[in-house]
C-alpha cells in the first residue's frame, strides 16, 4: 500500500483512499465504488450540506467495503428494499419500542395478521444472527 494513497500504514484515510478512482477505470469495481461514493454523497448532501457530505461519504463507502467487500451479494432495490426496511423498523418498534401489534398495524397501515407474520420473520432473522452461546446448533448449522 502506498502511504500517499492510504495515509499511515495502520489507518486508512477515507478521503485519500477513494480519490484515485478516475476515468478511465482499469477494474470494474472502481466504477462501482465511484457510483457508491456519488450516491452516498448525494444522499448525505441535503441533510448535512455539501462539505460534510463530501467528508463523510468516503468513510461510509469504506465501511461498506470492509463489511461486504470480497463477497458476492445481492442488494435489493425498489419495493423489495423499502419493504425490508419497513419490516426491520416495525420489528424494532415492537421489540424495543413496546408497541403492540394493533398499534403497529395502524402505524404501518397493515393488517394485524400481517404484523404478526412480519414479527415472526424478523424474530427468526434476529435469532439466526445471535451467537449460539449454549451449543444448541450442530455442525451443519441447524438446531438440535
Amino acid at each position: 500500500m502506498s502511504e500517499d494513497l492510504f495515509g499511515g500504514a495502520d489507518q486508512l484515510d477515507p478521503a485519500k483512499a477513494l480519490e484515485h478512482l478516475q476515468v478511465p477505470r482499469t477494474h470494474r469495481w472502481e466504477g462501482t465504488l465511484r457510483d457508491m461514493l456519488d450516491a452516498v454523497t448525494h444522499a448525505l448532501t441535503e441533510p448535512l450540506g455539501t462539505e460534510q457530505a463530501q467528508r463523510l461519504a468516503p468513510a461510509v463507502v469504506l465501511t461498506l467495503c470492509d463489511t461486504v467487500g470480497g463477497s458476492v451479494c445481492y442488494l435489493p432495490r425498489g419495493a423489495v428494499l423499502h419493504q425490508a426496511i419497513r419490516d426491520a423498523q416495525l420489528f424494532h418498534d415492537w421489540r424495543y419500542g413496546g408497541l403492540l401489534p394493533p398499534a403497529l398495524a395502524r402505524k404501518y397501515r397493515l393488517a394485524v395478521q400481517t404484523v404478526y407474520e412480519i414479527i415472526a420473520r424478523q424474530r427468526e432473522l434476529a435469532r439466526r444472527q445471535e451467537p449460539d452461546l449454549f451449543g444448541f446448533q450442530d455442525e451443519t448449522g441447524g438446531s438440535t
